[in-house]
């Protein structure tokens, strides 16, 4: 293995100043050299722009980055990308001659690249005692000597034949496709990915109702949106989200939003309808009932396309707007008026994201929501509720088989449970000893679970019972100070990827580097490719499964064989490196496959799920000694708990506050700038209060995300981390982690 010493430059946010420095670059693996820019080479004040994709969170919206001395001066969207200009092929059209969107996250990409607190070598462990508060004592290492390390406990599971002590927890698009093949040769089942922590709810109601995971609506062209528990206009997925919504409000639609809080979205309602955490499903099904009472639904499109609506319509027959009025706090006459407007306004959509969905009955709420669209009929129409197909990528070249052994986190045991795994039963099985086998080594790559799990303290020291941990992150994160090994991640603009997701039209495009990992850095994927070779991972033929494989071939591979049917070389090639489908977005594509909607779902060997969606109280209500329930929320600042440390974001939103109604807080002598304990049955934290009409009198709320202990000099002890207040809660049929389940009491200080 050779390595050398490489000059490299980069942006100091305090001084306001480029610093070079050295940095050891390692050689041993096939870098994909030809993706990169040769910044090196480029003569003083030479300019070039690289089209690539963001990743400052999931969405993958489309960039152009202008690189000038090798250095990253500018970010523009880039408008060859659908993402950031329309989900529809004909509302691409009508928006791109305006141009593209980012948000402010991908804006101010620039400094998360040169931010002077990033990782810049591998840090060992030197200190054996772990906590958040103790010192790591860590010790700059080689990339060698870590890639050795780790290599040694990989390969000691492997000689003791135990391969399922290994686990790996991912974010959610960072090259899961190899990450799983690693952990397939490698031969444990434990490879798990970010969804279940975040919207596997509305991924399984969808499935189960419409049967695709990720339906996306024709906001821009629809007449009528109803959305439920849900802030696209600041919780930003892709960021033309934002856009069609309003452009659809501008085209005539009405837009409802269903609440505890007066969120951005709301502000731009034609209504806001502040409901109780956790009654949505009441709220739905009496939608249901007056749309079903007074013949408003699509009979046409129910005895054409559905099964089981006579079955369902009587279902319905109690849930009156007087019974959902007593659960949810929205007053009958109201619930009245909204079906009516709903059903009467074609084309309508009614959608659902994380708040309704991050509650123990979620996943029965999400599906009689669901269902509001299949009893309009305005599934996979223009202005309605899509069927979204995902851009399908060719399978991997490496061949792999899945292991046989049970997984640890009990995946199995929830009906309707995700790929990504259940983080929370992992946590707790290890918390508590009570999994299949021991675990003992963990990876975490771009995630951090102490802080975006629930129950942080529970999660702290259940990771502290494993043997090795290894973080790959661009920071020292509240996990990576519970680490043995920390090895320096990546940012977005110095790695590669394919991005598919996010429309309901074919695309697919390159998320390339702009610049050479600024630190000689392995990007992450490389990393796990070097193990595997290192290890000698073979495939089901017994061949060596990435030997000379790099990642641009992998990619190259998996494009020759998807849709676009094209290569790697052909994709680079392309106006943005997009491929883009030529046929428009398909409609009414169930009438091919002659595919039907379930009003109910079969409960044969699904054990505890309803037939229909029953609408049951979730677990945990408020009671005497905790008497609020307490929501959380995304700023458009920020992407979950990873963006704190960036000072552009910091100078948007640096710490969160403790939301309150006027009206509580005078029934408790509360004021605005108040120092509060917020108490839960698992924790405690300190806040500072803030008074807005903006939420529901029974309601507390903040933003999500902050807290930091560890991190850095921005993000550190700024505001408070909603999980140390939650218990450690998972949905019994999809495995989601429960963040929004919690009540509390707050007292002065």
């Amino acid at each position: 293995m050779m390595t050398l010493n490489k000059t490299f430059k980069w942006f100091d946010c305090n001084r306001r100043e480029f610093l070079v420095g050295t940095a050891a670059l390692g050689t041993s693996l096939l870098l994909g050299d030809s993706l990169k820019p040769k910044a090196d080479s480029l003569r003083v004040g030479e300019e070039v722009t690289i089209p690539t994709c963001c990743h400052m969170c999931g969405g993958g919206t489309g960039v152009i980055a202008t690189v000038r001395d090798g250095v990253v001066s500018k970010l523009e969207p880039n408008v060859d990308n659908p993402i950031g200009v329309c989900n529809t092929s004909t509302g691409y059209y009508e928006n791109s001659k305006y141009g593209a969107a980012m948000c402010p996250r991908g804006l101010s990409a620039i400094m998360s690249l040169y931010d002077p607190d990033r990782i810049k070598k591998p840090m060992l462990r030197t200190n054996p005692k772990k906590g958040i508060s103790i010192d790591p004592e860590w010790q700059e290492i080689s990339w060698e000597e870590a890639l050795e390390i780790i290599q040694d406990k990989l390969k000691k599971l492997l000689d003791e034949n135990r391969p399922e002590a290994l686990i790996t927890f991912s974010e959610n698009s960072l090259f899961t496709d190899v990450q799983r093949d690693f952990c397939h040769l490698f031969g444990t089942p434990n490879v798990s990915f970010h969804t279940n922590i975040c919207s596997v709810t509305r991924k399984s109601a969808a499935k189960s109702v419409l049967g695709v995971e990720e339906p996306l609506g024709d906001y821009q062209h629809c007449k009528f949106m109803l959305l439920f528990g849900w802030n696209p206009l600041s919780a930003v997925k892709w960021a033309h989200l934002p856009q069609i919504i309003l452009n659809g409000k501008q085209n005539g639609s009405k837009l409802v939003v269903i609440d505890p809080r007066f969120s951005e979205t709301a502000a731009k309602a034609d209504k806001w309808l502040p409901i109780l955490p956790g009654t949505d499903g009441a709220l739905a099904l009496a939608l249901a009932h007056v749309i079903v009472k007074e013949n408003l639904h699509n009979e046409r499109f129910i005895n054409d396309w559905t099964e089981g609506f006579k079955e369902y319509k009587e279902f319905l027959t109690d849930k009156t707007p007087e019974w959902a009025e007593k659960i949810c706090g929205i007053p009958s006459d109201e619930i009245q008026i909204l079906a009516r407007e709903f059903a009467s306004n074609q084309p309508a959509i009614a959608d659902v994201w994380v708040g309704p969905g991050q509650q123990s009955n979620g996943f029965n709420a999400s599906r009689a929501i669901f269902l509001l669209n299949v009893l309009v009929g305005n599934v996979d129409q223009p202005g309605g509720m899509m069927l979204t197909e995902e851009f399908k990528l060719g399978n991997s070249p490496i061949q792999t088989s899945q292991s046989k052994t049970k997984r640890f986190d009990g995946l199995e045991n929830f009906p309707f449970g995700h790929r990504s795994g259940v983080y929370v039963e992992a946590i707790r099985h290890l918390y508590h000893q009570s999994g299949p086998y021991p675990l003992e080594v963990a990876f975490f790559t771009m995630s951090n679970p102490v802080l975006s799990l629930p129950n942080s303290n529970i999660v702290v020291d259940a990771l502290k019972k494993l043997n090795f941990i290894v973080v790959i992150d661009n920071y020292i994160s509240e996990t990576a100070l519970l680490a043995d090994l920390v090895l320096p991640g990546t940012i977005y603009m110095e790695r590669s990827g394919l991005v598919t997701r996010g429309t309901n039209w074919k695309y697919v495009a390159l998320r390339q580097p702009v610049v050479e990992p600024l630190f000689g850095q392995l990007p992450e994927v490389d990393i796990f490719i070097e193990l595997a070779n290192r290890l000698e991972l073979k495939d089901i033929q017994g061949k060596v499964a990435f030997k000379d494989i790099s990642y641009e071939d992998y990619m190259d591979y998996r494009l020759q064989k998807s849709d676009a049917g094209i290569t790697l070389a052909e994709l680079k090639s392309f106006s943005g490196a997009v491929w883009r489908s030529n046929e428009e977005t398909q409609f009414e594509k169930y009438k091919l496959r002659n595919n039907k909607f379930h009003f109910s779902i079969s409960t044969l060997d699904l054990g505890n799920v309803d037939k229909f969606p029953v609408f049951r109280q979730r677990k945990w209500m408020p009671d005497s000694n905790y008497p609020f329930y307490l929501i959380s929320w995304k700023h458009i600042s920020h992407t979950h708990s990873r963006t704190q440390n960036n000072p552009y974001l910091s100078e948007l939103k640096n710490q969160n506050f403790l939301y309150i109604n006027p009206e509580t807080a005078k029934s408790l002598s509360f004021n605005d700038g108040d120092r509060i304990r917020v108490n839960s049955p698992y924790g405690r934290v300190t806040a500072t209060l803030r008074i807005t009409p903006g939420i529901h009198p029974k309601v507390l709320g903040t933003e999500w995300g902050f807290g930091h202990k560890g991190f850095g000099k921005y993000a550190k002890d700024k505001g408070f981390s909603v999980n140390h207040l939650n218990g450690l809660l998972s949905d019994e049929i999809t495995g989601q982690a429960l963040h929004k389940e919690i009540c509390v009491n707050i007292e002065k200080l």
